[in-house]
């Protein structure tokens, strides 16, 4: 299975983040789409987590800059 993953810690605002990902997922019309795209939520020692997948690290990159973030690291920081 091919693409990128990444989590957003419980303090982040998971509506803002759950809208961005369906208005990102639905500008793409699958042209430019090589694999899937899903959000979940996960539950761990530090308490849920969203978590993200799209199907290649520059989907994710400009996912990231719409929510206003520069990378993936950022999001464990």
């Amino acid at each position: 299975m091919s693409g990128i993953e990444t989590r957003f810690g419980a303090e982040e605002d998971a509506e803002r983040i759950r809208a961005a990902f369906y208005g990102f997922v639905g500008a793409h019309d699958g042209a430019d789409v090589d694999g899937d795209a899903r959000i979940s939520t996960e539950i761990d020692i530090r308490g849920p987590r969203l978590s993200v997948r799209l199907w290649s690290a520059e989907a994710m990159d400009a996912f990231l800059r719409d929510l206003g973030r520069p990378s993936r690291r950022a999001c464990y920081e």
